[in-house]
Parts: structure tokens; C-alpha cells; sequence
């Protein structure tokens, strides 16, 4: 599950017809690939274990220690790449689902705010109606301590302009502090 957070210049882009979804960043190599020379240490070791005769005791540890460290290492970067892997499925599963047919609603937000060193991190939840009723999803987004003066951030219950698809669990959401308060004075005045 994926929430995509797009806070807009200006009230008529929220409306503006969804492009592309943004390309996920790529892992890097020696993230998708550690796990490769940690495996081929682990198996050298073992064959260096093999063709000794008679080793020491303290050089039979060291050599097990270093083939088990290896050995977690490749496991754990193996786990990595497969997540990565799962992650970059499951971002262009949504990419095409997006284009066959996104759909745009009008949901709401809670926020929960939190300073942080970075700038401001915003969480909480999105929730807009769907086919089969009310979705929630839970989200989290960093305004940057650069990008806070430029656009001020959703207030708790402000509506957003959800866009998702079915078939994928990724929606696309738009604020702008002035279209809510747009679609707030359309609603109270009902």
C-alpha cells in the first residue's frame, strides 16, 4: 500500500488530470547486488575449511565465524533485494492500473504533525469512498524546512482529492490549502 502525497501550486492544478505517476527511485547496484561477493566469501571459506588438514581450533572458529557472518550478510541482502523487488512490481502494477483507469474522489485527511531536524512530518490518515465503500489509508510526508514557507500543509479534516485505481492498492493525493477551502464553502453552503 502506497500513498502518494502531491501538494500542488495552486487550487486549479488539484483538479488538473493525473499524469504519470512519478518513477520510484531505483536501488542502487551494491544495494541489489552485496549479496553476491558476501556469498562467494562464505562459500570460499568453506573450501579453504575443506583443504586444510588439521586445523587449529581457534582457525576452525575463525574460519566458521567469518563463513556465518557471510552467510547472514547474504541473507539479509538477499531479503533486501527481494523487497526491492516485490516494491518496483507492485509501483508499476499501479503505473499501469493508473492508466488504464484512475479514478479521482474528494476525501479527507487527518494530520498529525511533528518538527523534526529535517522539517515538518506530516502523518496520519486518508480516507475516501470507493467502490466497495469507505477506504483508509495511512500515510506520512515530509515538508522539507526548504519547501514549508512556500505552501502551508493540510489542517486535521481538510478535504484532498484522491485519485486511485482498482486493482492497485497506490492512490495519488492532491492538496492545496485553497481548493479546500473552496470545497468547504461549497459544502456548507448546501
Amino acid at each position: 500500500m502506497s500513498v502518494v502525497w502531491q501538494q500542488v501550486d495552486g487550487a486549479d492544478d488539484v483538479d488538473a488530470p493525473l499524469q504519470e505517476l512519478p518513477a520510484p527511485p531505483r536501488p542502487g547496484w551494491l544495494r541489489r547486488w552485496v549479496w553476491a561477493p558476501a556469498l562467494v566469501v562464505s562459500a570460499g571459506l568453506y573450501v579453504l575449511r575443506r583443504t586444510i588438514e588439521d586445523p587449529s581450533g581457534e582457525l576452525e572458529l575463525w574460519l566458521f565465524m567469518g563463513m556465518l557472518a557471510g552467510l547472514m550478510v547474504t541473507a539479509v541482502a538477499a531479503l533486501v533485494r527481494y523487497r526491492d523487488d516485490q516494491r518496483t512490481a507492485a509501483e508499476g502494477r499501479a503505473a499501469q492500473a493508473f492508466a488504464a483507469g484512475a479514478r479521482s474522489v474528494t476525501g479527507t485527511v487527518t494530520v498529525n504533525e511533528r518538527r523534526t531536524s529535517s522539517g515538518l512530518l506530516l502523518s496520519g490518515v486518508v480516507s475516501y469512498p470507493t467502490d466497495e465503500g469507505v477506504a483508509d489509508r495511512a500515510y506520512s510526508h515530509l515538508v522539507r524546512r526548504d519547501e514549508e514557507d512556500e505552501l502551508p500543509p493540510p489542517r486535521d479534516g481538510d478535504p484532498v482529492d484522491v485519485w486511485w485505481a482498482p486493482g492497485t492498492e497506490t492512490v495519488v493525493v492532491r492538496y492545496h490549502r485553497d481548493w479546500a477551502d473552496a470545497v468547504r464553502r461549497r459544502a456548507g453552503g448546501r
